[in-house]
């Protein structure tokens, strides 16, 4: 096992392979990876932001270890926060892990899908009422008049009856059989693999019709007393369902196996998260994702979008905030992120007299670095600017801290993000603050 943290790179001894391998396993990784073969059997691994383990030969196996994120435990924070579990309820879902386990975020979401998805089979997994067709010889429910007359027309064969079934074939279950079924094909530990089998086949027993991925994970849940319990396995279940549908296995010769976290995709949704508890002010909206393909054209046609990760809307004023993965108070922001943010910065002009975007990043320390970027537009008499606002927020020690059930650095970082967005957004700094919950 070669363990390697995010964005650096290690040189291993391994046998050459034949350059067809060599070529699948680059389209297997997809950039998630980079490996390159070197001479006297030596390879060259390069992580970027995906952490988790990669199976890449019998003899290799590579274990990327998040950095920014402050390790494993701070990955499964950000996806549990990131999947609905509130502030408070934090500290008990993660009961019971180590930070110094030596299991990856993917193993230890594995193995958190398992037990809470035991406990609730030892406890008593719910029934609830579903609609229900079927043709009987005999009157079940109500006479679906519509399906006898087309399809029994004349015939007294069978009755289409139409019914409540009072079961456990509800979406709540579903979400357990589909989570536990993630874990039984993902988890390395042969322990966890037959735990999840064993639940597993007693899911697939009483909760037999299992929708579709997409469809599942779109049916909302609404917890009430009967549900409540379910909430901790759903928050797991729907992380670990969610990277599965990213994550696959390349069937060829070679077979190269990956499960990996996307970091930056995940820091993007703990930065929304995170704007949603800064609640700038009650007319503000908040947009995430939405894409604009109106402000670039080719030849008078619209033919390029942008999409920044988060739009705040106040009338028909509109500015965009950006996350990026990387490490920005230790070094410059790159080109590229520049040339992005000050486009965005002219599409979405803001509230302030000079066009402003705002740029959100993990910072190193503990503290929350800010820089400002401009750039000057020489024109006649005058001087047009275009400004990027930026600021680190410290994702380790906030993680850390809800895992233990404060909120310093976080209430700290958000009071930072509402002095810098209050100048985005004029009414904001003048509005009374929701508290955190």
């Amino acid at each position: 096992m070669i363990e390697i943290t995010e964005y650096s790179r290690e040189t291993v001894a391994l046998p050459p392979i034949s350059l067809e391998d060599q070529e699948r396993m680059r389209q297997a990784l997809g950039g998630k990876l980079a490996v390159a073969w070197l001479s006297d059997d030596r390879v060259e691994l390069r992580a970027t932001s995906f952490v988790g383990s990669i199976h890449l030969t019998p003899d290799l196996r590579v274990r990327v270890i998040p950095k920014l994120a402050g390790g494993n435990l701070g990955v499964l924070t950000m996806l549990a926060l990131t999947n609905g579990c509130s502030i408070h309820d934090l500290p008990q879902y993660l009961r019971g892990l180590s930070a110094d386990s030596s299991e990856d975020a993917v193993q230890l979401l594995c193995r958190l899908v398992v037990t809470n998805t035991e406990a609730l089979v030892t406890r008593g997994l719910i029934r609830d009422y579903r609609g229900h067709a079927d043709d009987l010889p005999f009157l079940r429910g109500r006479l679906d008049t519509y399906r006898q007359a087309t399809v029994y027309h004349g015939k007294f064969t069978a009755l289409a009856c139409s019914f409540d079934e009072f079961d456990y074939d509800n979406v709540e279950n579903h979400l357990l059989l589909a989570g536990v079924s993630v874990a039984r094909r993902v988890s390395l530990d042969a322990q966890i693999r037959r735990r999840a089998a064993a639940v597993q086949e007693r899911l697939e027993q009483i909760a037999p019709t299992l929708p579709s991925t997409r469809a599942l994970l779109a049916t909302p849940i609404v917890y009430g007393r009967r549900t409540e319990p379910y909430r901790a396995a759903h928050t797991w279940c729907r992380a670990l369902i969610d990277l599965s549908r990213v994550n696959d296995a390349n069937e060829s010769v070679l077979r190269v196996e990956t499960f990996l976290i996307d970091m930056n995709r995940l820091f993007e949704q703990f930065v929304e998260w995170l704007i949603a508890q800064v609640m700038l002010a009650p007319e503000i909206v908040v947009q995430t994702q939405e894409r604009n393909s109106s402000v670039i054209s080719v030849n008078g046609a619209s033919r390029r979008s942008i999409a920044p990760d988060i739009v705040l809307h106040s009338g028909m004023r509109k500015c965009a905030i950006d996350s990026k993965y990387k490490q920005y108070d230790d070094k410059s922001i790159s080109n590229e992120d520049i040339y992005q943010l000050l486009l965005y910065a002219q599409c979405y002009v803001g509230f302030t007299h000079t066009p402003t975007s705002y740029l959100v990043f993990p910072a190193s320390g503990a503290q929350t670095p800010e820089m400002t970027v401009e750039l000057a537009v020489p024109s006649e008499g005058d001087e047009r600017k275009v400004r990027i606002r930026a600021v680190g927020i410290p994702l380790a020690a906030i993680v850390a801290d809800l895992r233990r059930g404060e909120t310093e650095h976080l209430d700290t970082t958000i009071s930072a993000l509402r002095r810098v967005l209050s100048s985005a957004v004029p009414s904001a700094a003048g509005t009374k603050q929701s508290p955190l919950p």
